[in-house]
């Protein structure tokens, strides 16, 4: 995991917006769109969450968290200035069900790229870590290149494993999830499906054309 302050300093540099100003986003213009990942189509089902209050934010993040400890997320979120957060899916297909690809994103806007450093070494903590009860999940991080800072996380379960543990219910996947701030945001961009059917590259692509759109972007005025 990068240091604290290296990845600070990364987060820093990328809040500048390379010296091109940009037009100012809101906050659901900093998830995946169509533009960002061709073919794809809104999820009519998880529909997208925002919420500014704290209470309610912590309260989905623990939710959609592998294994949070609450008590300490809330800490890291709050002293990090939590400010506002989107979260939003998306699918590849003709009709939408269980088991199509999907693409879930993020956008937390803290107070500071001091804060935004603090909140993205958590989210990519936690998503490094086991189930809490037992599964077949393997874990692994990929390079991501082209994004400053930005980490990748491979989730995996196969068939074969959920049958040699004996969990029913349990369906093999792939994800492929990409983590990274720019300025005060952090961005989170997973893209997942039955095995075979999202790639690495995919997700870089896809978090790569999200990172081009929205950075150096400011929020609104006011």
């Amino acid at each position: 995991m990068m240091p604290l302050l290296a990845l600070s300093a990364v987060l820093a540099l990328a809040g500048c917006g390379g010296g091109e100003s940009k037009e100012p986003l809101t906050l659901a213009q900093r998830v995946v769109l169509e533009e960002d990942a061709p073919g794809s189509k809104p999820d009519p089902i998880e529909k997208g969450q925002q919420t500014a209050d704290f209470d309610e934010f912590i309260d989905a993040l623990s939710e959609l968290a592998i294994d949070p400890d609450k008590e300490t997320m809330t800490e890291v979120f709050r002293e990090a200035g939590f400010q506002e957060a989107i979260a939003d899916a998306r699918f590849f297909g003709e009709t939408h069900s269980m088991t199509s690809p999907h693409i879930f994103s993020s956008a937390i806007q803290l107070q500071s790229a001091e804060g935004a450093a603090k909140a993205l070494e958590w989210l990519h903590a936690d998503s490094l870590k086991p189930c809490p009860k037992t599964c077949a999940v393997r874990i692994s991080e990929f390079e991501v290149g082209g994004i400053p800072g930005a980490l990748g996380v491979r989730r995996t379960q196969s068939a074969e494993d959920v049958e040699a543990i004996g969990r029913e219910g349990d369906l093999p996947f792939d994800s492929y999830q990409v983590l990274f701030g720019d300025g005060a945001f952090v961005y989170t961009v997973d893209v997942h499906g039955p095995p075979g059917s999202v790639t690495e590259q995919q997700a870089e692509e896809i978090a790569t054309a999200l990172h081009s759109r929205v950075e150096g972007a400011p929020p609104p005025a006011g």
